[in-house]
């Protein structure tokens, strides 16, 4: 997408698991209204997810993008090159987040993404094997199940110690650098988008879980998707939207009140 062709100056920055993408079949289809007017009008669809680089790049195939992306909770984001991606690291590597990650798994009950086979890691998220073997391939953050909650004090203190952050995701916890968010990835890229294009654009961003607050708290109009029960995340942020349904429907719904679409 030329940034010259853009019709309206706004960025959408969305969620995956349980906002696009259905909380158990990470279907799509009842967003393709809107996702369909986005393509059409040329509005910027920005991903934003604990997911891998491979995850997003098949998933945007399937949605018929190319766009920047933010990856693994805001540790890296991708721009689309000439031959590929050009990566912008926000936080540290997986080498050194893995090693921390063992340190604190000999003291707290612990398995994270690099110690489970593709086929469990399939097993716990309905992910066909090709994609959970795509979620193995990590960059900066490990995903993990905690066996211990009561131990979860104790771990947000070592890693804290050590420079680094425990985040709630949808369905796991995830190891990241301190400071790393989705909200400062995406600070750079609304500089990316400015400064491409000589334009001033209002932002838009959905999601439904803790590791999507910064990111509903630094744009213009934050929506919240609500859970597969229909409870929602307990925050306060100034301006809140609660979409009326949970994930794919939810977010469509949401983004035509948003641009008036009947």
């Amino acid at each position: 997408m030329s940034l010259a062709n853009l019709t309206k100056d706004v960025l959408i920055f969305t969620d995956l698991d349980g906002t696009l993408l259905d909380h158990n079949s990470y279907r799509f289809d009842e967003a393709s209204m809107m996702l369909d007017y986005l393509k059409a009008h040329r509005i910027p669809l920005i991903i934003v997810t604990s997911k891998t680089k491979n995850e997003v790049i098949r998933l945007q195939k399937l949605l018929g993008i190319e766009m920047p992306f933010i990856i693994e909770n805001g540790g890296g984001i991708l721009i689309p090159s000439k031959g590929g991606y050009e990566t912008i690291t926000m936080g540290y590597d997986y080498k050194a987040i893995r090693q921390a990650f063992e340190r604190y798994a000999q003291i707290v009950p612990m398995r994270g993404f690099f110690d489970m086979r593709a086929e469990e890691i399939a097993a716990c998220t309905n992910l066909p094997l090709e994609q959970a073997t795509d979620a193995k391939e990590r960059l900066f953050t490990e995903p993990f199940i905690l066996e211990d909650e009561t131990a979860l004090d104790l771990l947000r203190e070592m890693a804290d110690n050590d420079g680094l952050s425990i985040v709630k995701g949808g369905r796991f916890y995830h190891l990241i650098t301190k400071g790393q968010d989705k909200a400062a990835a995406i600070r750079y890229l609304i500089k990316y988008f400015q400064d491409a294009s000589g334009r001033t654009f209002k932002t838009v961003a959905l999601g439904d879980s803790a590791n999507d607050l910064s990111m509903l708290q630094s744009v213009d109009t934050p929506i919240l998707i609500p859970h597969p029960d229909g409870s929602y995340l307990p925050c306060d942020i100034p301006h809140l939207i609660k979409a009326s349904s949970p994930g794919p429907r939810g977010w469509n719904a949401a983004l035509k009140r948003y641009f008036h679409v009947q």
